[in-house]
């Protein structure tokens, strides 16, 4: 039985890191007032970072979605773990899938 294979520590740091500071700026008045203030660089509007969010969020469902198609078509019972871990890194995870080859 072939496991899931996890990208390195750092992936799900940087890429969920960035979610969840995004997550924060889109949905929080709050942190979006404090970030600008703090921040060097001007931030793009609020509307345009739940528009960025809502993308991210879509392009990490259609990844999940491969990853759980192209588990299930090698033959990987863990189709649903790799869909799940993909959901939440994206990208490094299918390329850890691609390297995977069926027992």
């Amino acid at each position: 039985m072939t496991d899931v294979s996890r990208p390195a520590a750092g992936w799900f740091v940087v890429l969920d890191g960035g979610i969840v500071a995004l997550s924060a700026l889109a949905t929080s008045d709050r942190a979006y007032r404090a970030a600008r203030q703090r921040l060097p660089l001007p931030l793009p509007p609020r509307a345009a970072l739940q528009g960025l969010l809502a993308a991210t969020a879509a392009i990490h469902l259609a990844e999940a979605a491969v990853a759980f198609r192209m588990a299930r078509r090698r033959g990987l019972p863990s189709a649903g773990r790799w869909a799940g871990q993909t959901l939440v890194v994206g990208f490094p995870s299918l390329l850890r899938l691609r390297a995977v080859h069926p027992g």
